[in-house]
């Protein structure tokens, strides 16, 4: 099972599987999952994606070299960042108005971050989800590191 709508910049996404348990996901998953087929556009762009990571590994090579660059960064200032091994690294907050604030703020700084609340996880289990790109440079990141280190120490959080 994968996604298309992070690391490939679609939406959609796929399950590939012997056709016993395709055939039972198609008849017990909810009634809008595997309901209608990708757009084209969509499928499309999934494509062009891969062709560029395949096409550019420089880019795969720069994104690993920011994350592990901002995991250290980001552990070092105080944040809890779980187990995460990602280019979309967690914050942990465990506190629905600290991470809307956090959130909040940091869009006023200009950093945009997606927060997970509950209840689509508990109140002790709330994050922001900080997402890095081949794209950025860092400078950027720096930039970032610094602003979310700022708000993270005036709302407590470190």
């Amino acid at each position: 099972m994968g996604t298309f709508s992070k690391s490939l910049a679609s939406i959609g996404g796929f399950i590939a599987s012997d056709a016993a348990t395709i055939n039972f996901l198609q008849h017990n998953s909810r009634t809008l999952i595997f309901s209608a087929s990708m757009a084209p556009s969509a499928a499309a762009s999934v494509l062009a994606a891969l062709e560029i990571m395949k096409a550019e590994p420089e880019r795969i090579e720069h994104l690993w070299k920011l994350t592990h660059y901002t995991i250290d960064h980001l552990h070092e200032a105080g944040f809890d960042l779980g187990t995460t091994q990602t280019p979309i690294i967690p914050l942990m907050i465990r506190d629905n108005t600290k991470t809307f604030k956090l959130t909040k703020q940091l869009l006023d700084e200009g950093i945009f971050v997606n927060p997970v609340l509950s209840p689509a996880v508990s109140n002790d289990s709330t994050l922001i989800r900080f997402s890095l790109m081949a794209t950025h440079t860092f400078e950027q990141v720096d930039i970032a590191i610094g602003k979310i280190i700022k708000v993270g120490k005036s709302l407590g959080i470190i």
